[in-house]
């Protein structure tokens, strides 16, 4: 656990004298999330939240003193987005930050490195959580553009040619993680939008225009999700649409084929039947005027065909 504490409107690390504090934990700082639980009187249900392994959709509880968050944050190192609750307790006299994995959120860390720095924040606890919460809606707009910029591969290929296959697999992967990104993440934005209303009186009211930006952030968030659904659908119709024409041209070579075949066919299967008395069959000169006849009808269809621009 990693503590600060404002002292004369900077924050300092340690548990000093002074004012609001912050404490940071982690998956394995259970029992002094416990010993703070019982020091600021923490509902046990938003304790149990915390400590449990499964991931909650972002919410805010309202118990009068102090608040209980739960956001949102992308895992770093992943190629596709993956999405770890971050939960917060915002009091007027502490702020406590708790992740599972400290791998989760690296903007907490960021915003520890700004007050080692001696960076300007904004003032009060919940100063600090906007601080927060500013870094992590930021941190996703470069995974969502990365998305979009593979998307964007992905159709050029499509235009060029599939020749290794499985660009169409990769397009619904990504249609796939954009929606799952997007409805995991939308309960955020109600979450936001309250802070941003000033529905509470634990926010200053010189910090909500701040927590109306970041909403406005998390909105071109969602803006560029929806997007990139609607890209990569437009993409997967194209793929299909390029399979089916190339399917055409493979259609009408195949048919032009067995049309110049045909003629062929049938002359050899009518002088193919057990008759003896069929014109031409003893001659000396029969065989080569089959066959003079097969090539001509074919040579006269192909042109016909040609022609007509059928091939």
């Amino acid at each position: 656990m990693r503590t600060w504490t404002c002292v004369d409107g900077a924050w300092r690390e340690g548990e000093l004298e002074g004012g609001p504090r912050w404490y940071d934990l982690t998956g394995a700082d259970r029992e002094a999330l416990l010993e703070l639980a019982e020091r600021y009187g923490l509902h046990p249900l938003a304790v149990e939240d915390c400590l449990s392994p499964y991931l909650h959709t972002p919410k805010i509880d309202d118990f009068g003193s102090y608040l209980f968050v739960v956001a949102l944050a992308m895992k770093p190192g992943t190629v596709e987005p993956v999405l770890e609750e971050l939960d917060v307790f915002l009091g007027r006299e502490f702020l406590i930050t708790y992740r599972d994995d400290p791998a989760t959120a690296p903007e907490v860390d960021g915003v520890a490195r700004a007050i080692a720095q001696g960076l300007a924040l904004r003032p009060g606890t919940d100063g600090l959580f906007y601080e927060v919460l500013d870094r992590v809606v930021d941190s996703y707009l470069p995974r969502v553009s990365a998305m979009s910029e593979e998307l964007d591969a992905l159709a050029d290929l499509i235009l060029e040619g599939d020749r290794n296959g499985g660009i169409s697999q990769r397009v619904l992967e990504a249609r796939r993680a954009a929606g799952t990104v997007r409805r995991t993440m939308a309960p955020l934005l109600a979450v936001v939008l309250r802070f941003g209303r000033g529905e509470f009186e634990l926010v200053q009211q010189g910090n909500v225009i701040y927590f109306r930006d970041v909403y406005d952030h998390l909105l071109r968030v969602d803006l560029a999700l929806e997007e990139l659904r609607e890209d990569a659908e437009v993409a997967l119709s194209t793929y299909l649409s390029t399979l089916n024409n190339k399917m055409n041209e493979v259609m009408k070579v195949l048919a032009v084929v067995g049309a110049l075949a045909l003629p062929a066919t049938v002359i050899t299967g009518i002088f193919g039947t057990n008759f003896d008395s069929i014109p031409g069959l003893h001659s000396n000169y029969g065989f080569a005027v089959m066959m003079a006849a097969m090539a001509a009808m074919a040579g006269s269809m192909a042109l016909f065909f040609h022609r007509r621009g059928w091939f």
